[in-house]
C-alpha cells in the first residue's frame, strides 16, 4: 500500500456502517488495509462505494474511522440509505446518511449528498464521488482520432433517439460507431464499465424525469475527464454546475447535436485535443487527496459539532425526546419515500423519450 499523508485527527471517533459483513469480515477484523483498486471488483453497492470505500480512504491517511455491522450507540455513525432501517433504532446512535439516487432520508441527523441540488438546509452536505477505482485511460496513441462513441451505462438509460437505426446510420457515415457497455453491474461482469482505453467520446443522455436528473452525481463527466476522452453529456444539473467552458463538456438533446458535435471535432482536431488537456487539469481536483480533505472537514466541522450538540442533550430529551422525534421523522421518511417513486417516473423529462 502507498503510503498517504496524514490528516489532522477527528475530534471524535466515527464509524462507517456496513452489514454485508459476508463481503467485508475481513476488512472489518484486519490491522491492515487493501488499496482500493485491489477490492474493485467487491465495490458492488451503495454501502460498497459510499461506506466501505470511504472508509479505506481515510483510514489510509490516518483518520480514527471504524468500519462496523451495527450502530454503535452513542456514536457518530455514516450509512448508506439502503442500511438506514427503522427496526435498527437508529436515533440511539447520531446518524449520518449518504443520499446516493434515493429519496431525501428523514430519520437521520445530517446528509451526505451527491448533487448540490438537494443541499435543503444546514443539514445537508454535498460530497463528490471517489474517481473509479482501476479506470483504465484512453490509448494516448490514438491521438485525435474518433471512431468510437461510447455510453457507460445500462442499456435502458440510454434515450431511445439515441438508439434509433437512423442516428446509428448517421454516425456510420462518418466513420463512427455507438458502443454501449451495459453488462450485469451485480455479477461483476463489467470491466467494459472501466475501460475506455478504444474510447474516442463519452455520451451520457439519459432518459430520466427532471426530479430523477436532480440527484445524479457528476460521475460521468469526472471519469471522462480521468480517461482523457471528451464528452457529450445530456442537460443534467451536476454537469451543469461544474462546467466552466466548452472545454469541459458539449451539451447534447437530440441525435442531429452529437452528429454536429462529432463533425466539428473531426474538423477541429486542435478544439479535440484542448478538450482532453482541459479535462486532464479539471481531474486534479477529484484524486483521492482532495476528497479525502473534504471528507475530514465535514467530519471536524459540521456533524462534529451537531454531535456535541446532540450530546449535550437534557437526559428527558435523550430518553423521551429522541423517540418521540424519531416516530415524526418516520412519519416524513415514508412521505419522501411516496414523493421519490412518484416522480421519478412522472414529470417532465428534458430529454424526451
Amino acid at each position: 500500500m502507498n503510503e498517504q499523508e496524514e490528516l489532522k485527527p477527528l475530534p471524535h471517533p466515527v464509524y462507517f456502517l456496513c452489514k454485508n459483513t459476508k463481503a467485508w469480515d475481513k476488512l472489518m477484523n484486519s490491522t491492515s488495509l487493501p488499496r482500493p483498486e485491489e477490492v474493485y471488483d467487491k465495490l458492488l453497492d451503495l454501502t460498497d462505494c459510499w461506506c466501505v470505500l470511504t472508509y479505506i480512504h481515510l483510514k489510509q491517511r490516518g483518520l480514527n474511522v471504524h468500519l462496523v455491522p451495527h450502530y454503535i450507540p452513542g456514536r457518530i455513525c455514516i450509512t448508506s440509505y439502503d442500511d438506514l432501517m427503522t427496526r435498527d433504532l437508529p436515533f440511539r446512535s447520531y446518524v449520518v446518511t449518504c443520499r446516493c439516487d434515493r429519496s431525501r432520508p428523514e430519520i437521520c441527523e445530517q446528509r451526505i449528498v451527491q448533487n448540490q441540488l438537494n443541499i435543503i438546509d444546514d443539514t445537508d452536505h454535498f460530497i463528490p464521488h471517489w474517481p473509479q477505482p482501476n479506470l483504465q485511460p484512453r490509448e494516448q496513441f490514438r491521438g485525435t482520432k474518433i471512431e468510437n462513441l461510447v455510453f457507460k451505462g445500462f442499456t435502458r438509460n440510454l434515450a431511445e433517439s439515441f438508439k434509433s437505426s437512423d442516428f446509428l446510420t448517421q454516425l456510420q457515415s462518418l466513420g463512427v460507431r455507438l458502443l454501449v457497455s451495459s453488462a450485469d453491474l451485480h455479477a461483476r461482469q463489467c470491466d467494459d464499465w472501466i475501460d475506455y482505453t478504444q474510447a474516442d467520446i463519452v455520451l451520457a443522455v439519459r432518459d430520466c424525469t427532471e426530479y430523477n436528473l436532480s440527484f445524479k452525481p457528476s460521475s460521468k463527466l469526472i471519469n471522462a475527464w480521468f480517461a482523457g476522452c471528451p464528452a457529450f453529456l445530456g442537460p443534467e444539473p451536476a454537469f451543469q454546475m461544474l462546467r466552466k467552458s466548452e472545454l469541459d463538456y458539449i451539451e447534447v438533446r437530440q441525435p442531429d447535436d452529437v452528429i454536429s458535435a462529432v463533425r466539428r471535432l473531426q474538423n477541429e482536431p486542435a478544439l479535440y485535443s484542448a478538450m482532453v488537456d482541459n479535462g486532464f487539469r479539471r481531474a486534479r481536483d477529484f484524486t483521492p487527496d482532495p476528497i479525502a480533505l473534504l471528507w475530514r472537514e465535514l467530519l471536524a466541522g459540521p456533524i462534529a459539532d451537531g454531535y456535541e450538540r446532540w450530546l449535550r442533550q437534557s437526559p428527558t430529551q435523550k430518553l423521551i425526546g429522541r423517540p418521540v422525534q424519531f416516530a415524526e421523522r418516520w412519519i416524513k421518511h415514508k412521505q419522501e419515500q411516496r414523493r421519490y417513486w412518484t416522480n421519478i417516473h412522472t414529470g417532465f423529462r428534458p430529454i424526451p423519450s
